[in-house]
């Protein structure tokens, strides 16, 4: 009965999370010119719109906190970016440069910004971001840490990831009882 009871739960839990944003954590990059780090996340639904907060740590090698590329490739293999002064990955439709975009942001420190995806992202499954400094003749490594993305719109973890959430907690609720 208790179990019912949890799946019953569960199954309440992630109905009312169907419409929510989920954020994503790209962590801490030290990344050379024309470098990128890939993050790979399992999620289900279309996203519109995005918010970025990370931390800058500028490597003295002429780069900007706006060289940054986010890249987001949807399941469907539709591909987009943001920022970037050269280097273009490739496959990838341009959006939108920063809005710190320019010699304004060559200081380390806190920056943000929010973006549309300037098309319909979505999907269930693989979801891939990068993250590249995106000015090649950087010779030394900048930080981009602390990466946050909150993307809007109605994109939550894959069915699978919240189903195995949920099963792992019910197998150690039955261990413990």
């Amino acid at each position: 009965m208790k179990i019912a009871l949890c799946a019953g739960a569960l199954a309440a839990a992630v109905a009312a999370v169907a419409s929510a944003d989920t954020t994503v954590s790209l962590g801490n990059n030290s990344l050379v010119g024309g470098a990128s780090n890939t993050y790979t996340f399992s999620l289900d639904g279309s996203m519109s719109d995005f918010v970025l907060d990370f931390d800058y740590v500028d490597g003295n090698s002429a780069s900007w906190a706006s060289d940054m590329i986010i890249q987001i490739i949807d399941p469907n293999g539709v591909n987009r970016y943001w920022g970037g002064t050269n280097v273009v990955p490739a496959g990838s439709t341009f959006v939108n440069f920063w809005s710190f975009d320019g010699s304004g942001s060559t200081a380390s420190g806190h920056y943000n910004d929010s973006s549309n995806t300037g098309a319909t992202l979505s999907g269930t499954g693989t979801w891939t971001f990068r993250i590249w400094n995106g000015w090649s003749s950087a010779t030394n490594p900048c930080g981009y840490n602390n990466v946050v993305l909150q993307l809007k719109g109605s994109i939550v973890p894959a069915p699978g990831a919240v189903a195995l959430l949920g099963l792992a907690g019910l197998v150690g609720r039955r261990r413990r009882a």
